[in-house]
């Protein structure tokens, strides 16, 4: 049988906006901390996929020192358009938000991206990436590990009711890249809590 498939997802370390509770997709924001991780789960890559904004790539260097990080532009977080770097009170009486909110399949952002693209983009990357057998580190948004694991967690679930944690590696696997390729589900999921700590 072909070499199993293991996916590592990571989301990057808090941004300013992530603790001030913003909507950030595309706006290239740096961590908040330099930081080391101190894994409870060993894992050493050798090569770490990402989105191309800094948060990814920043936290990959933190983890990861010794890894190479390649950015991917279609990892990128949902594009939230006229929402972008603004919080639930400052949008909550906006009619085209709560309508959003309601039905993010069906309601687009202003100036935003369409779920479907979001998703039909990130998939496409992923299975651009991964085309055999063989352990892969992500280093990636909120949003984009959700749409994973709604997707691709061996229970189906709804992407609004999918967490993503900072400082959490999902570990998906699946028997083998024919699986995988294929579109089945992972046969386990992990979840490992990162320990950090903050390099001055």
């Amino acid at each position: 049988m072909a070499s199993r498939v293991v996916l590592h997802l990571i989301r990057h370390e808090k941004t300013a906006a992530n603790v001030e509770r913003k909507y950030i997709g595309w706006t290239d924001e740096s961590i908040l901390m330099n930081v080391q991780a101190n894994f409870n789960i060993n894992i050493q890559p050798n090569i770490v996929y990402g989105s191309d904004l800094k948060r990814c790539k920043q936290t990959s260097l933190c983890y990861f020192p010794r890894a190479q990080f390649i950015p991917v532009p279609s990892l990128r977080e949902l594009n939230f358009g006229d929402f972008e770097m603004k919080t639930y009170d400052q949008l909550k009486y906006n009619e085209i938000y709560r309508q959003w909110i309601d039905h993010p399949f069906k309601i687009v952002p202003p100036n935003g991206e369409d779920f479907q693209m979001f998703e039909q983009r990130v998939l496409n990357a992923l299975y651009e990436i991964v085309k055999q057998g063989g352990e892969y580190t992500f280093v990636v948004h909120g949003g984009v590990i959700r749409l994973l694991l709604a997707k691709l967690s061996f229970e189906e679930q709804i992407f609004q009711q999918v967490l993503a944690n900072h400082r959490t590696m999902y570990s998906l696997a699946w028997d083998s890249i024919e699986h995988f390729v294929g579109g089945a589900r992972c046969t386990s999921l992990s979840e490992g809590h990162i320990t950090v700590n903050e390099v001055t």
